[in-house]
């Protein structure tokens, strides 16, 4: 679902939205929850704008939803104008994001045995910036999460302790989803 988002001076509802999905607490909900209703939903808010640009909305709101990821209540709602910078990926044809060496390797990864849990690992950790964090986001213990790591760190040869090494692995995540999405 892509949204037109708000009126100018207006609070982006993005973040609303976000806790309805996820449900109470901001964590996934249990089995009768919220999120157990809203599973494989993806939002996209586009920006503010008055009545008149409502199209340059719609068209950010498209852009923002290729970002969002379905099953994933920490991802499910995007906001475009929370993308900053990174909203440019979405300009970059499918074909030319699929071919970038880092997304192949993504790619390599996601087709070993536990590389799509080894790639969510990726994702969460490169979301929180923390190995813990990113364990209970995925509720498992730290250990397992640096498990995971370790193995795309073995494939892609990058440190994801290094701050660089961490952007090249989200940019890559981005671009490897707008591939998907495109």
């Amino acid at each position: 679902m892509a949204l037109i988002q708000r009126r100018d001076g207006a609070a982006s509802p993005a973040a609303e939205l976000l806790e309805v999905v996820r449900g109470d607490g901001g964590g996934p909900s249990g089995p009768g929850g919220p999120w157990a209703t809203a599973r494989g939903v993806r939002m996209g808010v586009g920006g503010a704008a008055a009545p008149l640009d409502a199209g340059i909305s719609w068209a950010q709101a498209r852009a923002a939803l290729r970002f969002a990821v379905a099953d994933d209540p920490m991802e499910a709602v995007t906001d475009h104008d929370a993308l900053g910078a990174v909203a440019l990926l979405a300009d970059l044809p499918p074909e030319r994001l699929r071919a970038q060496p880092d997304v192949r390797t993504l790619e390599q990864v996601a087709g070993r045995e536990g590389g799509e849990l080894n790639l969510a690992a990726l994702a969460a950790f490169c979301r929180t910036g923390s190995l813990r964090q990113a364990a209970a986001a995925l509720h498992l213990h730290h250990s397992s999460v640096a498990a995971r790591l370790a193995h795309v760190e073995d494939a892609t040869g990058w440190r994801l302790r290094d701050p660089q090494d961490r952007f090249r692995a989200q940019l890559a995540l981005y671009a490897r989803r707008l591939a998907a999405a495109g």
